[in-house]
């Protein structure tokens, strides 16, 4: 009885502990959300450091600063992916154009993951401290930590897909409005990126699942998370045409649409593939591909529980994506990846501690190991922060801001990331259905922004301008982006003022 009472309370302890350390890793991602995504970190690569957040964001600035979210032959995201910016400018309607709470709204979502992860390891495990340490797990990743604090839309992928994971968990043939929930908030999650829809083999699994499996239950299934978002995809498409802004969206499709594969590269790409699986955690994946190997040829057992069995679907899916990239993939979109691992992880410690307490132990060295290594990365990227680029966007807000004589408007790289973060509005320099020198003429920007240099192709659609170097500042940690140099467009005498829009 004794005995029985101390595990109790040692229990107990260890639980408030684990939850006293989510909540702490919670709040610590609210800290310095102005500080520059971390240089040299694993993932440096990613490009949606100095770009993304300012693409998806766009729409909820623009109409922030000019009550019109549509910019007339320049790249708007937001006609093909509308539930980002409408979450975002709903923000703005109370902070203005703010970096600081778009990426706080990203970092709310994060956490409210935490709890639907929780309630949905809590489904299919037998005890609590399975769905507790998916809880920590997620909490203490850095990779999520860091991602979470962009304003970009992997965040709220996941966590639609976690909501929905939970929802299709509770599917039966009496709950029928499930399913119809089901088919419109799949449509939303891939209206927030499209590559989400990868996600939704794994979530008509979990529906099947729960109306167990039965071949008479395929079909409402079918139609509920496959024929049903289709329809009401295609719907939005005619929508969005019959509004006028039907370019846009083909437009959208066709710049984003995938490489042909070149099948001679297949055995580099898959080394590479298995290679940046470790973007996702440095301990949990080495661990996960074991426990495939192992639960492949030997333990099968583990694949009866659904929710085991669509993670792996998830992962699957996104594999096939990513090796459908060859080598045109970012860290970030193994971000989804992260939840299902984690899944994967605690549900095999929940089996093996009821079939094997030495195997258990052994897993939960692991993920001790996991969450400390992970736990001194945030601390190191809580501790030495770096404000470079924060900084060169309040200098050249500055800047701008201190010649009222000279017109607004960015045109350049990273135009709609500065946007985002000096309240200016800006052009698209890469991407738009009109050509750039086109949209020059149209809007007549008055400065234009640069990564290190003004590349050749910048200078021809910039022609009719003469560029001032005004300043040049220090940036990223990547050569080809070092400083972010700032240029006064001054037309050249005798050059066309080109069209101006209403």
């Amino acid at each position: 009885m004794k005995l029985d009472l101390m595990n109790t309370l040692t229990r107990r302890r260890i639980r408030v502990a684990i939850w006293a350390m989510v909540g702490a890793l919670s709040v610590l991602r609210f800290f310095y959300l102005t500080a520059d995504f971390p240089n040299d970190s694993l993932w440096m690569i990613d490009q949606a450091k100095f770009t993304d957040e300012g693409w998806w964001c766009g729409a909820a600035v623009m109409h922030a600063l000019t009550g019109h979210w549509y910019v007339a032959g320049d790249y708007n995201p937001a006609v093909a992916l509308p539930v980002w910016p409408l979450l975002v400018g709903a923000v703005f309607h109370f902070t203005g154009v703010s970096v600081v709470a778009a990426r706080a709204l990203n970092v709310a979502i994060s956490i409210s993951t935490l709890g639907i992860l929780l309630a949905l390891v809590r489904r299919y495990t037998e005890t609590e401290t399975p769905a507790l340490l998916a809880v920590l797990l997620l909490a203490a990743s850095p990779f999520a930590f860091v991602f979470s604090r962009l304003a970009i839309l992997d965040t709220l992928v996941v966590f639609e897909f976690c909501v929905l994971m939970l929802m299709a968990s509770y599917a039966s043939r009496t709950r029928l409005w499930m399913l119809a929930s089901l088919a419109v908030l799949i449509s939303a999650m891939i209206l927030t990126k499209t590559t989400a829809v990868l996600l939704v083999p794994a979530i008509g699994w979990m529906a099947w699942s729960a109306m167990e499996r039965k071949t008479s239950v395929l079909l409402p299934v079918g139609i509920a998370t496959a024929v049903l978002p289709a329809l009401l995809l295609k719907s939005y498409a005619l929508l969005v045409s019959a509004l006028g802004y039907g370019t846009d969206y083909k437009y959208f499709f066709n710049v984003n649409a995938m490489p042909d594969i070149d099948w001679r590269q297949t055995v580099a790409t898959l080394f590479q593939l298995l290679q940046s699986g470790f973007w996702i955690d440095r301990v949990l994946y080495p661990v996960g591909l074991t426990i495939l190997v192992v639960t492949v040829a030997w333990k099968r057992k583990l694949w009866s529980n659904p929710l085991f069995a669509a993670a792996w679907i998830a992962i699957a899916a996104q594999a096939v994506f990513i090796f459908r990239q060859q080598d045109n993939y970012a860290p970030r979109y193994f971000l989804v990846m992260l939840s299902p691992l984690i899944v994967i992880v605690v549900l095999t410690y929940d089996q093996l501690m009821t079939h094997s307490r030495k195997m258990s132990a052994v897993l939960v060295v692991a993920m001790a190991g996991s969450v400390i290594a992970n736990v001194v990365m945030v601390g190191q990227f809580l501790t030495n922060r770096d404000y470079d680029f924060h900084n060169a966007a309040d200098a050249i807000g500055a800047v701008i801001r201190s010649h009222p004589e000279q017109k607004a408007l960015i045109v350049g790289v990273s135009g709609n990331q500065l946007s985002l973060m000096t309240g200016i509005p800006s052009i698209n320099d890469g991407y738009g259905t009109e050509e750039m020198a086109q949209k020059v003429a149209r809007y007549q920007p008055g400065w234009y922004v640069a990564w290190n240099d003004v590349t050749q192709e910048d200078h021809a659609y910039l022609s009719v301008y003469k560029l001032e170097k005004v300043a040049s500042y220090p940036a990223f940690d990547d050569d080809d982006r070092g400083a972010l140099t700032l240029y006064k467009l001054v037309r050249k005498t005798g050059s066309s003022s080109g069209t101006t829009p209403r």
